[in-house]
C-alpha cells in the first residue's frame, strides 16, 4: 500500500448537499441575518403549553414559537449559519450540507474521487483511445458514456482500474455546523442571472484533511494477468500532476467566458485569472468538486465536442438543452450556456461573487 496524506483547503463556496431541503419556521428560522438550525425536539419540549391547534386544526411550526429572548438559549439550536435566506415565507427551503452525526461537515471520499476519476478519464484519453460513436453512449441518462468509461478504466467494476484507489472521507472543522454559511446561488448566463436557490455552504479557506491509498498489490505480477492494471499504473503515480493539467484546461476556458460575460461578473473572472497564473508543485492541484461544478466538470468534455454534428445530436437526444425551444442551438453551438454561482446580496440587490467547489488538494506521501 502506498499512503498519501490529504489536505484540501477551500478556495471558493463549496455545497455537497446530503440530500435533504431544510424548511424555514420547520428546520431553520432567520434572526439578526443569522440562521439557526433548530433543535425541534428542544424547542417542543420547552413550549409544550403552545402546542395547541388553531380553528383549521393546525399546530404552529417549532420556529414560530421561539421569542426573541430565544435566541440565548443554545439548548434550542444545533447551530447558527451566517447569513439568512433571501425569502421569508414559512417553508421556504434550503438545501442541507453532508455532515457528520455531531453536525459537523465533511467532504465524502466519494466526491474527490468522482473528480480524481473524471481527471484522469480526460487526460488518459489518448493513450486509450476509445471510439466516441452514437452507440457508444447509449440511451440512458444515468449510464451515457458507460462503455467508453469501460474502455478507459476496465470491462466491470471487478476490472476497475480505481479499484487501486481508496479516498477516505476527509474532516476538518470540529464544531457542530463549523464554518458553514447561507449562501445564495443563481445561474449565471453571459447576460443575466436567475434561478435563485439558497445552500448551507462552506466558504473559502476552511482546511481538511483525510489520506488516499493506492493499492500497489494491484498491479503485481500474479494480479497482472486478470487485471491488466499495469500499463496505467503511472496514471495514479501521476495523479496530482494530471487533476492539475485537466483542472488548468478548465480553468482557462472559464476565464474566457467570464471575460466575454456581463461586467458584473468581474469578480468571478478575477478569480479565474489567478488561478491559471498561479503555480503549483507537483503533489498540488486545483479540482472543482460537490454542487455546481458543471457538465464540463463531470463528463469526458472536450473529447465528446470533436465531432460538432454528433455531439449536437446527443444534445438532442439526452435533452441536455433546458432552455428547449425558447433557445434553440445550432451546431458548433457553446454547451453549456450558463454557469452557477454564489451571489453576493447587498440592500436587495444581488451581484456575482465567486464560482462554486474550488479547492486546492496537496498530496504528501506517507
Amino acid at each position: 500500500m502506498t499512503v498519501y496524506n490529504v489536505k484540501l483547503q477551500t478556495l471558493s463556496p463549496l455545497h455537497i448537499g446530503d440530500g435533504d431541503e431544510l424548511r424555514q419556521n420547520f428546520d431553520f428560522v432567520v434572526h439578526e441575518n443569522h440562521t439557526y438550525r433548530l433543535n425541534e425536539d428542544s424547542i417542543l419540549l420547552a413550549k409544550e403549553n403552545l402546542l395547541r391547534p388553531d380553528r383549521q386544526g393546525h399546530y404552529p411550526a417549532p420556529g414560530a414559537l421561539l421569542t426573541d429572548a430565544d435566541f440565548e438559549n443554545g439548548d434550542l439550536f444545533r447551530y447558527v449559519l451566517r447569513g439568512a435566506a433571501r425569502s421569508g415565507k414559512t417553508d421556504a427551503r434550503m438545501k442541507s450540507f453532508i455532515k457528520d452525526v455531531y453536525d459537523r461537515p465533511y467532504i465524502p471520499g466519494s466526491s474527490l474521487k468522482g473528480a480524481l476519476r473524471t481527471a484522469l478519464a480526460w487526460t488518459g484519453w489518448d493513450e486509450v483511445n476509445p471510439k466516441v460513436e452514437r452507440a457508444a453512449l447509449g440511451n440512458s441518462r444515468s449510464w451515457a458514456g458507460q462503455k467508453i468509461e469501460r474502455k478507459i478504466f476496465g470491462a466491470d467494476p471487478n476490472h476497475d482500474l480505481l479499484r487501486a484507489l481508496h479516498v477516505s472521507d476527509l474532516f476538518g472543522p470540529k464544531e457542530a455546523g463549523g464554518k458553514l454559511m447561507v449562501v445564495n446561488a443563481q445561474v449565471l448566463t453571459k447576460r443575466m442571472a436567475q434561478s435563485p436557490i439558497e445552500l448551507e455552504t462552506l466558504g473559502g479557506e476552511v482546511s481538511f484533511s483525510g489520506t488516499l491509498t493506492v493499492d500497489e498489490a494491484l498491479f503485481k505480477p500474479f494480479a497482472e494477468k486478470e487485471l491488466g492494471f499495469s500499463n496505467r499504473k503511472h496514471w495514479l503515480d501521476e495523479l496530482a500532476v494530471r487533476a492539475q493539467r485537466h483542472s488548468h484546461a478548465r480553468i482557462v476556458e472559464l476565464a474566457a467566458w467570464f471575460e466575454a460575460a456581463d461586467p458584473s461578473y468581474s469578480g468571478i473572472k478575477k478569480f479565474y485569472r489567478q488561478l491559471s497564473e498561479t503555480k503549483l508543485s507537483s503533489n498540488q492541484a486545483f479540482m472543482q468538486i460537490g454542487w455546481g461544478a458543471g457538465w464540463d466538470g463531470k463528463t469526458f468534455w472536450t473529447h465528446l465536442q470533436k465531432d460538432a454534428r454528433l455531439f449536437e445530436r446527443l444534445i438532442e437526444d439526452f435533452r441536455m438543452n433546458k432552455a428547449g425551444r425558447t433557445s434553440p442551438r445550432e451546431v458548433g453551438d457553446a454547451f453549456p450556456r450558463s454557469k452557477r454561482a454564489a451571489m453576493l446580496v447587498k440592500q436587495g440587490t444581488a451581484r456575482a461573487a465567486a464560482p462554486f467547489g474550488w479547492v486546492l488538494i496537496e498530496l504528501d506521501k506517507n
